[in-house]
């Protein structure tokens, strides 16, 4: 299968190849992983889900439609909901840095397939310099650590998320 934007979060793609977020969530639930792959289950998508897209969208060029696409982020007036008017904020505050920006000029959303122990793995990558770098975008409330109820402790918000796998 050779994936593309259009087919790459399919149920067929995602049969055929696993990818992080699959990965993570069998870590999680087995049961709830396979209800997922055989379309029985579904996340819900969140405000800080989407507040993450709106701000991938923009620096893919494609934050016009992603508007359209979700009204949900827009107050009855009209005008942006106050999450993404600080998503608005951070995208600012991004592109005032040179070197993050540099990281993020290259080619965006880059697909690319491979194996891991034999199975095939896909990924989908924010930006793509070929030989320099691989960018995969974050946006978080803060860098604070993250309390853990299973583990009864404090975790870093990077291991928390599961950002350290990726």
């Amino acid at each position: 299968m050779i994936l593309t934007a259009e087919n790459y979060y399919r149920r067929e793609a995602n049969e055929q190849y696993m990818s992080c977020s699959q990965f993570k969530s069998f870590l999680s639930c087995e049961a709830s992983a396979l209800a997922g792959l055989r379309g029985e289950y579904g996340s819900e998508t969140t405000t800080a889900m989407l507040i993450g897209s709106y701000v991938d969208a923009y620096f893919e060029g494609t934050l016009e439609s992603f508007k359209n696409e979700h009204p949900e982020c827009f107050k009855r007036d009209g005008s942006l909901k106050s999450e993404y008017l600080h998503a608005d904020n951070m995208i600012q505050r991004a592109e005032r840095d040179k070197l993050f920006m540099r990281y993020m000029s290259g080619e965006k959303q880059r697909i690319l397939t491979g194996e891991i122990a034999g199975v095939p793995f896909k990924i989908k990558i924010d930006s793509y310099l070929d030989g320099i770098c691989i960018t995969d975008l974050k946006c978080i409330k803060d860098l604070k650590p993250v309390w853990d109820e299973d583990a009864r402790q404090r975790k870093h918000f990077i291991n928390y998320w599961g950002y350290d796998i990726q």
